[in-house]
């Protein structure tokens, strides 16, 4: 349920970091538009955190593996994920001028909701609004892993709370 919240249909995102506003800045390509979302650090450390914590409860793998081997069966759907990525990457310059772009979203809030087919995140500023996005699963881990790049590349240094999330493991 959106909540009365239009769900954009994305079709790229883009991610970069402001310095002048020491924000981030995700940028969501829909059909016709798009749609700029500032992310304090605060927020950014929550959703992180909210986001790897939804995907690890949310997995049938890892939820029949047994509990000393949850993290590392996410992990490997996460590295899964990440493989699947290395299809076209996608743009990370800012939209071209030329583009239909709405007027930059501060976000306030962020609600993750998983569904039977995909999650639903709400995103809403100050004072209501706001518009929802339907990721599958595997954005969802491409979107996190963006999330934690630019987080790190802004020397936001934020805490991580999931172990999955802090195992460094390179695959070839």
């Amino acid at each position: 349920m959106t909540d009365s919240v239009p769900i954009l249909p994305v079709s790229g995102l883009t991610i970069a970091y402001s310095a002048v506003e020491d924000r981030l800045v995700l940028w969501l390509r829909g059909q016709d538009q798009v749609v700029p979302l500032l992310f304090t650090r605060r927020l950014s450390a929550l959703l992180i955190n909210g986001l790897a914590g939804i995907l690890a409860r949310s997995s049938p793998a890892a939820a029949q593996a047994p509990a000393a081997l949850r993290d590392d069966v996410i992990l490997m759907e996460h590295q899964g994920a990440m493989a699947q990525s290395a299809a076209p990457t996608p743009d990370l310059a800012p939209p071209a001028p030329t583009e239909a772009t709405a007027a930059p979203m501060l976000v306030e809030t962020a609600n993750i909701t998983p569904t039977p087919m995909d999650f639903q995140l709400i995103s809403r500023p100050p004072g209501g609004g706001g518009l929802a996005i339907n990721p599958p699963r595997a954005d969802l881990h491409r979107v996190l892993d963006l999330l934690r790049r630019y987080t790190q590349e802004a020397d936001w240094a934020l805490p991580t709370q999931p172990g999955w999330l802090t195992t460094q493991v390179t695959v070839n």
